[in-house]
């Protein structure tokens, strides 16, 4: 049998130094991949948020850019001031490390100042972790070690566990509602009640469905005004007969519109008319900027008509006037003064009456013997 030969020394060294080369090639590979973190070796870069609960968040927790790991959770404190705002419950004080790199580069690049950092669940056994929103190249500016970025709240489980339980009880609520409103409507209350449970509306239905029927059949045979409407051959005729002749006046007005004949023709394509019409309407303007300016006259109590209309003190004459002439027509109406009693004695009417009635006997006699009336005298010296 032949015999192992004891290895030297040498050989063994040989050996251990290849094991150990092919253990830091590994652990550069993997620490320049980032799976493993060397202190400084990996560059890291502190970012911290405020959230009001960490529901499920624990130290060594993962941190996410768009949903890739990029860093973790290193600290989990409370912040160092009690908030004086109510509204403002930020107590707690997330610090996160970012060692990651996303497409070869350091993934804090793409974290800017208006990044917001989200707490999402990881998985259905409740674990959380925080997932940061990539910031944008017009609102944000490149984040530096230690800065601090805006946090946004979502609904924690246990929220959306109370928020389910009341929507439960509104279900409930609305069950209970429907219940009773099914019961009204099985005992005939109410409009719907009665519309289901009537059954005079039923037959009041029914006749005017048949009435109805009736009445399609009564046109469908050509009965009725309506029927004769439909089913009068005539009529179409007419009416089609009427459509061809309106189509007639509409092309003898497109012709006289098109070669400018006719009265619409020559409206349409006759410039002088055109040019009277723009004249008229110069003349328009002339007179109502003529008109304008003598209202504006009148208002400035300017000329005869201004000083009418504008002048208190012919007003006031006026209406002095007016004062006098109804106390003289009241005057008249009461028979005071010669014009009362002319108006009012009925004497006097009576004796102009007999005067009028003699001198109309006078007049009469005159023309039957003038010379009763007229005599000559000659005398003789």
């Amino acid at each position: 049998m032949p015999q192992n030969k004891p290895k030297s020394f040498s050989e063994m060294r040989v050996g251990i130094l290849v094991l150990s080369s092919l253990a830091i090639l590994i652990f550069v590979i993997f620490a320049v991949s980032g799976d493993i973190r060397v202190p400084g070796f990996t560059k890291t870069t502190i970012i911290k948020t405020d959230m009001a609960s960490v529901d499920g968040l624990r130290k060594g927790a993962e941190v996410r850019l768009s949903g890739k790991q990029v860093g973790s959770v290193k600290e989990i404190v409370f912040t160092k001031d009690i908030p004086s705002d109510p509204s403002s419950q930020n107590n707690l004080e997330i610090v996160m490390e970012i060692n990651g790199k996303l497409d070869g580069r350091p993934a804090v690049e793409r974290i800017r100042t208006d990044s917001m950092a989200v707490l999402k669940s990881a998985g259905v056994l409740g674990e959380n972790v925080i997932d940061i929103t990539p910031g944008t190249l017009s609102r944000g500016r490149p984040i530096n070690n230690g800065d601090r970025i805006k946090s946004l709240e979502q609904k924690s489980v246990g929220d959306i566990i109370n928020a389910a339980q009341t929507a439960v009880g509104n279900l409930n609520v609305i069950s209970d509602d429907i219940k009773a409103m099914t019961g009204n409507l099985r005992k005939g209350g109410g409009s719907m009640g009665k519309f289901l449970n009537d059954e005079s509306f039923y037959v009041d239905l029914d006749k005017t469905v048949r009435q109805a029927e009736n009445l399609m059949k009564d046109i469908r045979e050509g009965e009725g005004t309506i029927g004769k409407l439909v089913k009068d051959p005539a009529l179409y005729d007419r009416t089609s007969e009427a459509i061809s002749q309106l189509r007639g006046i509409s092309d003898q007005l497109n012709d006289q519109i098109t070669t400018g004949k006719g009265t619409l023709g020559k409206l349409v394509k006759d410039e002088e008319l055109y040019n009277r019409a723009n004249s008229l309407v110069d003349s328009l303007d002339k007179t109502s900027a003529k008109l304008e300016r003598t209202m504006a006259k009148i208002e400035r109590g300017e000329g005869n008509l201004g000083r009418l209309i504008n002048d208190e003190k012919l007003y006031t004459d006026a209406k002095e006037t007016v004062d006098k002439l109804r106390v003289i027509a009241d005057r008249l109406e009461r028979g005071e003064g010669s014009a009362g009693l002319l108006l009012k004695d009925e004497r006097l009417y009576n004796n102009l009456n007999n005067m009028s009635a003699e001198i109309t006997k006078m007049l009469y006699d005159f023309r039957q013997n003038p010379r009763r009336y007229l005599s000559v005298k000659v005398a003789l010296f």
